[in-house]
């Protein structure tokens, strides 16, 4: 930021509008006394915001307008207005949001207007700004109206005379540290104000606590009331469709088996069917059964003898049999010429052979098989003729007609034998099919009383599971009538409470949780429901529920305020902390860099002298008796030709050199976009002006210089040269004169 132009209208002794252009690094402004020429640097002072009218040699504000002349009437208002080149943009996060978007603009226009009454307002390119926003604005461009940007006659060696304290805000405002104190001090206040809004934001709360506690009570019964009728109505349509899936299904169960009556009707067929099976059983339990056992064991014994005749036969047949074989054999070997030896061995094979014969033919007529013992008789005979005729040779002749005698009565007997066999065989067979028929009949007879029995049994216990069924059925029967007119009172009364969206209990999906509870419980929940919403009930529940919303959202609102101010009071208490640390960080390095550069222009204009800057504490005590720690600037000045250091006892000139060489060292480091020099060269002889000068060419590389002087050697640093006059119309005029450069 570089200053452009100033221009002055109405203020003081200039009427009429004129602008000084200030573009240049040394812009002088001379003239005689009395001329108006310091008008000038407190004109600068003014539009800066400049509250102390005695700094500007005036009582009131209204001693800064233009009073008039012979010639020229008095003005009602002055104006002042500082242009500032801004086409190097500075970005900082110390400039506030408001005050922001003006740092985007090429120039900055800045003006001051005062009123007859005192006044006054403040514009930034037009727009209306306040006091503080100028400071803060000024302070971030490092332009103030401390002893160290306008420097008026008489007070150069004030920042020498200071006290500690002034001393450290004039290097603090030449560091640009002064937006540093306005953003703490802002802060501060924020702070305070912040604390006194959360006192009264917690004073509410507490006002309101008790209030909404009662309400809030209120509105949780009518809640819980509402919340419990929800969780009945839920209850009471789990409870409703389940049942009356149950009752369905009992009620078709019932409709079924039938009703109490019809299974009466069926009971007492039973009774009479059984009657009349069990008179039909006793009857053939009085005369069956001995007859039976009677015709069986007669007929057992008359099988048994004629078996055992049988028995005598068979024997009687198998020896004829043998005989006639026998006979046969030795015939044909009595026939037979040829002789054949045997051997022992074979006669006892052949023996074995016939006996083995022989117990298979008995075997098999005992268990009447007469065809088998045929084939072991014909076998015994083919055994026989076969040995015999090994030893035909050996019988004599003479002894075969009596053998064949023997064999014809032999034949003889048997075919007898064979005659009687077959009539007892067929007895027999006769006796067992009688046997048979009669065990058949007795079977029937006892199967048939079996079966009478066993239907007897089964009737027996068929009515007894149909008296145990009417028995069940008319406690079903009223459990169930029991059941339904619980279940139509609970949904009547379930009507009244919950109301009639219950009635579409069917369409309503249970929860898994109600499917699975067992009925009873689900009763005892029904019923402990029904007594909290009978507890629960609350008279204007309305207006209670509105209220409670009111002041509930009155004690939201302000936690909600409490909680952002808590927040402000934390992130204030955060900033603050940073601002002082920083502030003291900046200011430490600070004092240490002037007071470098003070010593190097004290050399300059002291040789052999010494110079620095200190930063000392200070030790204050309140109102209450408590100490405040704080921290000031001290100088310390030795001069090559004197022994004294009290800055007091140098002469006005050497005073005048110090100053400036510190006013030159604070202003070198941080440059102000410009400075104004009225008359502090005046106590300066021809030598110490031109050191005066050297210095002052030096600073104008850094910063915009507007000087009021009578010197000429400071006039010769001059680039543009404004005179200042006093017109025949009795206000201040300028003539410009531009030198260009040397």
């Amino acid at each position: 930021m570089r200053l452009s132009h100033i221009t002055i209208s109405g203020f003081k002794s200039f009427a009429k509008k004129v602008t000084i252009d200030v573009t240049h690094n040394v812009t002088g402004v001379v003239g005689p006394n009395g001329s108006g020429k310091s008008n000038v640097a407190e004109a600068i002072r003014f539009v800066l915001g400049e509250q102390s009218m005695k700094s500007m040699r005036g009582k009131l504000g209204a001693d800064l307008i233009f009073k008039g002349s012979e010639k020229l009437a008095p003005l009602s208002r002055a104006s002042v207005t500082m242009t500032i080149d801004n086409k190097e943009k500075v970005e900082s996060n110390m400039i506030s949001q408001d005050l922001a978007p003006y740092l985007a603009y090429d120039s900055i226009i800045l003006s001051r207007t005062i009123y007859a009454d005192g006044t006054s307002d403040y514009t930034l390119n037009g727009a209306k700004v306040r006091l503080r926003d100028v400071q803060e604005l000024l302070a971030f461009a490092g332009i103030g109206s401390s002893a160290h940007t306008i420097i008026s006659q008489g007070e150069a060696d004030k920042i020498l005379l200071a006290d500690l304290k002034t001393r450290k805000e004039a290097i603090e405002d030449a560091l640009g540290l002064r937006v540093y104190h306005i953003r703490l001090n802002e802060s501060e206040r924020k702070l305070e104000r912040t604390k006194i809004h959360l006192r009264e934001v917690e004073l509410l709360r507490k006002e309101i606590t008790p209030h909404l506690s009662h309400l809030k009570r209120q509105v949780e019964k009518i809640e819980s009331k509402e919340k419990e009728r929800k969780n009945l109505e839920e209850l009471l349509g789990a409870y409703l469709k389940r049942e009356e899936v149950s009752l369905n299904e009992m009620k078709k169960k019932l409709d079924e088996v039938g009703s109490v009556s019809s299974l009466l009707l069926i009971a007492d067929s039973i009774k009479k069917e059984l009657e009349i099976e069990s008179h039909s059983v006793s009857t053939l339990r009085g005369t069956s059964d001995g007859e039976v056992n009677i015709n069986k064991e007669e007929i057992k014994q008359r099988i048994h003898g004629l078996s055992i005749t049988r028995d005598e036969i068979t024997r009687n047949f198998g020896r004829l049999e043998a005989e006639k074989n026998f006979l046969e054999r030795e015939i044909n070997k009595l026939s037979s010429d040829e002789k054949v030896s045997v051997s022992k061995s074979a006669l006892i094979k052949t023996g074995k052979d016939l006996k083995f014969d022989f117990e298979n033919i008995n075997s098999a007529i005992s268990f009447g098989k007469l065809s088998d013992a045929k084939t072991y008789v014909n076998r015994g005979l083919e055994t026989s003729h076969s040995f015999f005729d090994v030893y035909k040779n050996e019988i004599d002749e003479n002894k075969i007609d009596e053998l064949k005698n023997s064999l014809t009565t032999i034949s003889e007997k048997i075919k007898k034998e064979e005659e009687e066999e077959k009539i007892l065989n067929v007895e027999i067979r006769n006796l067992q099919d009688k046997l048979n028929n009669a065990e058949i009949s007795a079977r029937v007879i006892i199967e048939n009383k079996y079966e009478k029995e066993k239907k007897i049994i089964l009737l027996e216990g068929k009515l007894r599971e149909f008296e145990s069924t009417i028995a069940l059925r008319k406690q079903e029967e009223q459990e169930y009538n029991i059941r339904f007119e619980r279940f139509e009172s609970l949904m009547n009364e379930g009507v009244l409470i919950v109301g009639r969206i219950l009635l579409s209990y069917r369409e309503v999906a249970i929860s898994e949780t109600l499917s699975q509870i067992k009925m009873e419980e689900l009763l005892r929940a029904i019923d402990k429901s029904k007594f909290k919403i009978e507890e629960a009930g609350i008279p204007n529940q309305v207006e209670v529920i509105e209220e409670y919303k009111s002041v509930n959202e009155r004690e939201e609102y302000l936690k909600k305020e409490l909680d952002d101010i808590k927040n402000t009071e934390d992130k204030l208490n955060d900033l603050i902390k940073d601002l002082k640390n920083s502030l003291e960080t900046k200011f430490e390095s600070g004092v240490k860099e002037i007071s470098d550069l003070f010593t190097k222009y004290f050399e300059e204009v002291f040789r052999g002298g010494k110079a620095s800057l200190s930063i000392v504490p200070i030790i204050k005590t309140d109102e209450e008796g408590n100490e405040i720690k704080e921290t000031g600037v001290d100088i310390d000045v030795s001069l090559p030709t004197k022994k004294v250091k009290e800055i007091s006892m140098f002469s006005g000139g050497e005073r005048a050199l110090v100053s400036i060489a510190l006013l030159f060292a604070m202003s070198s480091l941080l440059p102000p976009p410009f400075m104004v020099l009225d008359e502090t060269d005046a106590p300066l002889d021809e030598a110490n002006a031109q050191k005066y000068g050297a210095m002052l060419a030096r600073l104008a590389t850094k910063s915009k210089l507007l000087v009021i002087t009578h010197n000429r050697e400071t006039m010769n640093h001059c680039e543009m040269l404004y005179g200042v006059t006093l017109g025949a119309e009795g206000c201040s005029k300028l003539l410009s004169i531009n030198l260009g450069e040397k």
